[in-house]
């Protein structure tokens, strides 16, 4: 397979290692890498469970497609029928399947040519369409087809899944769901609905992985200070947290919102760091605003206007 640089696998077993090797004639690493490359292919053994780093598959996989143009495969069982759209929710660009035999299956989907191995991880319509088929199945109606997998299954990695590992906060496809299911809880039952977008005005965080903990987890920490139990806090992108604000409107999203870039400003972070963060608002219900992606649009550009100097104490909101 043409573009691969290295071939790792995560898992004990021989027999996948050598199979792997033999069909990217390339030669294969035990393990994971540790500063991750583009070319990369990865292959996570799920068999592993805690023995993995970080200490489940599907948080492993979110962890190294940090890089999103490496190529990362979990391995699970055959007969496991929530894996493979949770795989694919953590970015994983396929899934293989291990028989009763114990051996793995698809194994082929590792040589397709890298353009066509590159996936995005599930789109958000791909993973509302599965899990609102999900909820149609469900003859008692009242949980969704997320909750009755985490439930099912018991797992409390599950939820580690989803969140950003770095803050504990959700993580950015999560909060593109979310942001779907709140918009449309809006939609019918008329309640307003605010998105922050709050950027913190740092071009990188620290190297060094301790103190980029800290400075991220006193980070998040004023989130939550600020947050209700009915409110979504995430982590969209590196440096942007996304927060949902169900049953407020651009008043209270405001206020809010400037008391956590008070805080941000207050003090540094770590010791040493300081921020210069602002943030974008926009709520719905607003005229000519029919869905999710125009109302985060709209949140965009009200942030990138408050990046640029305008608004009051750093805050932009749509339609001011």
């Amino acid at each position: 397979m043409s573009g691969v640089a290295r071939v790792f696998v995560a898992g004990s077993d021989a027999g996948l290692r050598e199979a792997v090797g033999a069909l990217l004639e390339r030669p294969v690493t035990e393990g994971v890498p540790g500063e991750p490359d583009a070319s990369d292919v990865v292959v996570l053994d799920g068999s592993l469970g805690a023995a993995l780093p970080l200490g489940n598959v599907f948080s492993l996989c979110r962890s190294l497609k940090r890089e999103p143009r490496l190529a990362v495969f979990v391995v699970l069982p055959h007969d496991d029928p929530f894996g493979a759209e949770i795989a694919r929710f953590c970015l994983a660009d396929g899934v293989l399947r291990r028989g009763p035999d114990g051996r793995v299956a698809d194994l082929e989907a590792l040589a397709a040519p890298r353009g066509a191995a590159r996936r995005r991880g599930a789109s958000v319509d791909e993973l509302l369409a599965t899990l609102e088929q999900g909820l149609a199945d469900d003859t008692g109606g009242s949980r969704s087809a997320l909750q009755r997998i985490l439930a099912d299954e018991g797992r409390d990695d599950l939820l580690a899944a989803l969140t950003d590992p770095e803050t504990g906060l959700f993580d950015g496809p999560f909060a593109s769901f979310k942001l779907d299911e709140e918009f449309k809880r809006s939609s019918r039952f008329h309640q307003p609905l605010s998105v922050i977008l709050l950027d913190c005005g740092v071009e990188r965080w620290p190297d060094d992985r301790g103190e980029r903990q800290l400075v991220l987890a006193e980070v998040a920490g004023v989130f939550l200070n600020e947050a209700r139990d009915i409110d979504v806090l995430a982590r969209f992108t590196e440096t942007v947290f996304m927060f949902l604000l169900p049953g407020t409107g651009s008043d209270g999203a405001a206020a809010a919102a400037r008391r956590m870039l008070a805080e941000l400003r207050a003090r540094p972070f770590g010791g040493t760091l300081r921020l210069a963060p602002a943030a974008g608002i926009a709520t719905v219900p607003w005229a000519g605003v029919h869905d999710r992606r125009e109302l985060l649009a709209r949140a965009e550009r009200s942030l990138r206007r408050a990046l640029g100097g305008e608004g009051s104490d750093g805050v932009c909101v749509a339609g001011d």
